[in-house]
C-alpha cells in the first residue's frame, strides 16, 4: 500500500507542476492546436529544476527541499503574471477543451500506472548502469550544495550530464519519496512523459490540418508505437524459437544468438536476457571479412530502455526531446504563416541582427527554445545538435516557403539564428560547462573503416516506420508527377559523395597522431596493401604527407567494399533525395495556393524524415570519437533520436495517406497496425521474463532484492541512509565496472574514495591520473598493518567511515583489518558488516 501512495504522490506532484505551467504553455505554445497542454509537465519540471539548479550552483540556494519549493513558487509567480494579462482566454479554452485535456491526462496516468506496475515486478537497482545512476540520484539528494558531489570520487563534483537526476530528485523531494522507490517511479514517469509527448506531437501535427478524430486516434497510436513497441527482432525471436526457417536463412541473417538452426524452445519462455539481443542486431565486420567480437553497435530503442530500467541520460532526456519537437512545430506554424513583424530600430548591427531573429519567432518562444536546447545539452549532450538542426531546418524551410524559391543567403541567416540560440543556451547553463569534461577527443570525428551495415539488419530496427514513410514518399512522387525530379536525383548522390569525402578527410587526419597512423598501418597490413610505415619522429607535415599516400592506397578497397554492400546507403540516400524533391515541390505549391491548408505541416514531417535519414546514414561514414574507439556510441545516440523522428513522421504519413489517398492509406495503415501488433509482443514477453527473473512479490523498493539476498548489507545501507548526514567520505573496496563494487556509495550517495575506475576515466578523460592513483591506495588502507601509515592515508582523503563487508574481506583479506578494530570506533555492526568511524583529533 505504501508503494501505491508513493506513486500517487509522484503523479500528483507532476500534475501540479503541469497545472502551474499551463498558463506559460498556453501563451508560448499557443499556435499548437492543444496550446502545448501535452507538454506542460515537461515544461513545469524544466523551469523548476533550472531555477533550483542555477540558484544552488550560484550559491543563493542550499540543496534543501525548502528551496525546491521556492523554485516552484517562482514558477507559480511567473505563470500568475502571465495569467493576469490573459483576460480570461485560458479559462475559456480550458472549458471548451476539457474533454481533450482529460484525454491527455488519461494517457499520462495510464502510461504511468502501467509502468509503475511493470517496474514493481523487477525493481532491482542492480546490474548494467543502474548503480551509477542510483549513485548520482542519491548524491543529488544528499549533497549539501550544488553542484552535487561525485559519489565515486570524493572531493570532486560530478563530471557528467546530471540534469536529469536533479529533475528526478526534485520530484522525489516534493513527493516525499525515498530514492530506492524514486528510481523506479522515475522510470515510470519517463515512459509516461514520452507517451504523452508522442501523443501530443502527433495530435498537433494531424490536428493542424483538421481531422480531430483522426488526430486523437493517431496520437493514441503514437503513445504506443514510440515508447512501448519493440522492433522486429521479436518476430525473428518468435520464428526462431518455433522452428521456422532454414539454417541457411538464420545464418544469412546473422543476428547473434539466433544465427544457428531454429529450435522448438523459445528463449522468451524463461527468465534469460533474450530481450537484450533486440538492441544488438547489427554486427560489425572488418574490411577483410573478420567479424568484430564484443563491440556491436548499440541500437537501443525506448521500449528496450524502459524494459531494462536504466535511468541513463538518453532516457532522462526523452520526454524533453518531444518538448523540443513541439517547440519546433510551434516555430513552423508561426514562421510559415507570414512575414515576421518589423523589429524596433537598434543601432548596433549585431544587436539589430539578433533582435530581428528573436522577433521572428517572438521573445517568449525564443526564450523557451533557448531554455530547452540548453536543458537538452545538460540532460544528454548528444541530443542538442540534433534538435538544433531541426529548429534551423524549420527556420530555413519557413523562409523558403514564404519566398517560393531557394536563396543561398538563407544558410547565412540560419547561421545567425544558430548563434542567437546557442550563445544564450550556453550562458544559461554555463556553470555546468565549467565542470564538464567530454569523452570526445581531437579529431572529433573518426572514419568508419569497416563494412557498411547490412540492410537486412537495419530493417529489423526500422522497418515499421520506414514502411509508411516510403509509402508517403511514393504517394507524393506520384502526385507531383516527377516534378523537380532533377533536384532529388542530384541530392542523393551529392550526400553520398559528401559523406565519403568526409570519411577520407578524417582518415587522412588520423595520420597526425601515432595511434591513428598505427591504425591505418594495421588496416593496410590486414588487407595486404603495401604501405611503408611512418617514421616515429615524423613532423606533422610529414605525417600528413604519409597519410595522403595511405588514403590513396586504401581508397580502392574502400570504394570496392561500398560497392559490394550498397543497399542501406542507397535506401537512405534515396529517401533523402525524395524528401528534398518533395520539399522543393511543397514550397513552390505554397505560393501557388496560399489558401490550401490540408498539407500545411507536411514540410515539417518531411524535415523529421530528413533528420532521421541523416542520423542513420552518417554513422556509415564517420562517427564521434570517444573512449570506446568504435562507432557503437554514435549509432546508439543517433539511432535513438532517429527512432523518434521516423516514428512521428511515420504516423503522420498514415494521416496524409488516409486523407489524400484513402485506399492506399487504409492498406498502409493496416500493414503498419499489423507490424505494431507484432512489435507490442516485445514488451509483454520481456516483462514476463523479467518478472520470472525477479521471482519475488512486487514492490517499488529498488533495494528489496538486497534485503532478500544480503540482509546484513541491506541493514548497513539503511543505517547509513538514516544516520549519516550530508556527504562525509566513506571507504569501500574498489573493483571493476559492472560489478558489485562501489555498492555502498551507490546505495547511499555518500562519496567514496573511488568507485568504478573505468567510469571515472570515461567521465574525466583517461589523461586524468586521479582514479589510477587512488585504486592502489585504497588497497593499501585495507591491507596495511602499520596504523600511522593507514592514518595518514585516511587523513589524506578525509575519510570518516570505513566499510568492511564480505566484498572487502574477499578483495583484501583479513590480515590488515584488525587495525581498524584496535584504533577506531565501531559505528555499526551486524553479522557480516562492520562500519568504523574515524574522528581525527
Amino acid at each position: 500500500m505504501s508503494d501505491i501512495f508513493a506513486a500517487f504522490r509522484w503523479w500528483l506532484i507532476l500534475f501540479g507542476l503541469g497545472a502551474t505551467a499551463t498558463p506559460l504553455a498556453y501563451v508560448i505554445l499557443g499556435r499548437l492546436p492543444d496550446k502545448g497542454y501535452a507538454f506542460v509537465k515537461m515544461l513545469g519540471l524544466l523551469v523548476v529544476s533550472y531555477i533550483f539548479w542555477l540558484m544552488g550552483t550560484l550559491g543563493f540556494f542550499s540543496n534543501t527541499t525548502g528551496n525546491v519549493i521556492l523554485a516552484v513558487l517562482a514558477l507559480a509567480a511567473l505563470s500568475f503574471a502571465v495569467y493576469r494579462r490573459d483576460d480570461g482566454q485560458l479559462l475559456q479554452w480550458l472549458r471548451e477543451n476539457k474533454r481533450h485535456i482529460l484525454l491527455t491526462e488519461l494517457v499520462f496516468l495510464l502510461a504511468f500506472g502501467l509502468w509503475a506496475w511493470v517496474r514493481a515486478h523487477n525493481p532491482s537497482i542492480a546490474a548494467t548502469e543502474k548503480p551509477m545512476e542510483f549513485a548520482f540520484l542519491n548524491s543529488v539528494g544528499r549533497s549539501p550544495n550544488l553542484p552535487p558531489l561525485d559519489p565515486w570520487l570524493s572531493g570532486y563534483a560530478i563530471s557528467y550530464y546530471y540534469f536529469g537526476y536533479i529533475m528526478t530528485s526534485v520530484i522525489a523531494r516534493l513527493a516525499g519519496v525515498a530514492e530506492p522507490v524514486a528510481f523506479n517511479l522515475g522510470i515510470a514517469w519517463l515512459l509516461a512523459g514520452t507517451a504523452t509527448g508522442a501523443f501530443g506531437l502527433v495530435y498537433n501535427l494531424v490536428r493542424s490540418e483538421g481531422a480531430r478524430r483522426l488526430a486523437v486516434g493517431l496520437g493514441l497510436l503514437a503513445a504506443l508505437a514510440l515508447p512501448i513497441a519493440g522492433n522486429m527482432q521479436i518476430l525473428l525471436e518468435t520464428l526462431h524459437g518455433s522452428g521456422v526457417g532454414s539454417a541457411a536463412f538464420w545464418q544469412w541473417l546473422d543476428v547473434r544468438e539466433i544465427n544457428g538452426p531454429a529450435s522448438d524452445t523459445p528463449r522468451f519462455n524463461g527468465s534469460s536476457w533474450w530481450w537484450w539481443r533486440s538492441s544488438r542486431v547489427i554486427n560489425e565486420t572488418h574490411l577483410s571479412g573478420r567479424v568484430e567480437q564484443g563491440l556491436e553497435p548499440i541500437a537501443e530503442f525506448p521500449a528496450f530502455s524502459f524494459i531494462l530500467g536504466d535511468m541513463h541520460p538518453h532516457v532522462l532526456a526523452l520526454p524533453f526531446a518531444f518538448l523540443s519537437l513541439a517547440i519546433a512545430l510551434a516555430w513552423w506554424l508561426k514562421l510559415s504563416a507570414g512575414p515576421p513583424p518589423m523589429p524596433a530600430a537598434v543601432k548596433n548591427p549585431l544587436l539589430a541582427a539578433a533582435r530581428r531573429h528573436i522577433d521572428g519567432v517572438g521573445l517568449p518562444l525564443w526564450a523557451l527554445t533557448v531554455l530547452t536546447l540548453g536543458g537538452l545539452s545538460f540532460l544528454n549532450t548528444w541530443d542538442v545538435l540534433i534538435h538544433l538542426f531541426v529548429l534551423l531546418g524549420v527556420y530555413v524551410l519557413a523562409l523558403w516557403r514564404r519566398a517560393g524559391r531557394w536563396r543561398s543567403d538563407w544558410l547565412a541567416q540560419a547561421a545567425g539564428m544558430a548563434l542567437v540560440l546557442v550563445v544564450p543556451a550556453i550562458l544559461l547553463y554555463f556553470p555546468f560547462y565549467l565542470g564538464f569534461r567530454s569523452q570526445a577527443g581531437a579529431p572529433y570525428l573518426l572514419p568508419f573503416l569497416m563494412r557498411p551495415t547490412r540492410l537486412a539488419q537495419f530493417l529489423i530496427i526500422f522497418v515499421m516506420p520506414l514502411f509508411s514513410i516510403l509509402a508517403l514518399l511514393l504517394a507524393l512522387l506520384a502526385q507531383s508527377r516527377l516534378r523537380r525530379w532533377k533536384t532529388g536525383l542530384a541530392a542523393a548522390p551529392a550526400v553520398i559523395v559528401a559523406l565519403f569525402l568526409t570519411l577520407l578527410l578524417f582518415a587522412w587526419l588520423m595520420a597526425i597522431s601515432p595511434d591513428g597512423a598505427a591504425r591505418l598501418e594495421n588496416l593496410a597490413r590486414e588487407l595486404n596493401i603495401p604501405l611503408l610505415p611512418v617514421a616515429a619522429d615524423a613532423s606533422v607535415g610529414q605525417r600528413l604527407s604519409w597519410g595522403f599516400s595511405a588514403i590513396l592506397a586504401l581508397t580502392p578497397t574502400l570504394l570496392g567494399v561500398r560497392a559490394a554492400y550498397p543497399w542501406l546507403t542507397l535506401l537512405l540516400a534515396g529517401i533523402i533525395g525524395l524528401v528534398v524533391m518533395q520539399l522543393a515541390n511543397q514550397q513552390e505549391r505554397s505560393q501557388e495556393s496560399t489558401a490550401a491548408t490540408d498539407n500545411h505541416v507536411l514540410p515539417f514531417a518531411l524535415l523529421l524524415i530528413l533528420t532521421g535519414a541523416l542520423l542513420t546514414l552518417g554513422p556509415e561514414f564517420v562517427y564521434l570519437r570517444d573512449n570506446f574507439g568504435q562507432r557503437l556510441n554514435t549509432v546508439f545516440k543517433f539511432y535513438y533520436q532517429a527512432w523518434v523522428m521516423f516514428g512521428v513522421a511515420a504516423i503522420y504519413a498514415l494521416s496524409y495517406l488516409l486523407r489524400r489517398a484513402r485506399a492506399a492509406g487504409i492498406l498502409v495503415t493496416s500493414v503498419y497496425t499489423l507490424l505494431l501488433a507484432i512489435a507490442l509482443t516485445f514488451p509483454y514477453r520481456a516483462y514476463v521474463s523479467r518478472t520470472l527473473e525477479y521471482g519475488s512479490p512486487p514492490t517499488l523498493n529498488g533495494l528489496a532484492y538486497k534485503e532478500r539476498f544480503n540482509a546484513d548489507e541491506y541493514a548497513a545501507i539503511m543505517w547509513l541512509r538514516q544516520n549519516v548526514n550530508h556527504s562525509p567520505t566513506l571507504l569501500e573496496a574498489v573493483g571493476d565496472s559492472y560489478t558489485e563494487y562501489a555498492r555502498i556509495s551507490a546505495s547511499t550517495g555518500i562519496p567514496t574514495v573511488l568507485g568504478w575506475p573505468g567510469h571515472e576515466s570515461q567521465w574525466r578523460g583517461y589523461a586524468n591520473p586521479e582514479p589510477g592513483v587512488r585504486k592502489p591506495l585504497v588497497r593499501q588502507i585495507y591491507t596495511e598493518i602499520n596504523w600511522p601509515a593507514t592514518e595518514a592515508l585516511l587523513n589524506q582523503y578525509d575519510v570518516r567511515y570505513i566499510y568492511v563487508g564480505s566484498i572487502e574481506r574477499a578483495a583484501y583479506g583479513e590480515a590488515g583489518l584488525d587495525k581498524f578494530a584496535q584504533n577506531l570506533e565501531v559505528a555499526f555492526q551486524n553479522g557480516s558488516v562492520t562500519i568504523y568511524r574515524w574522528q581525527p583529533e
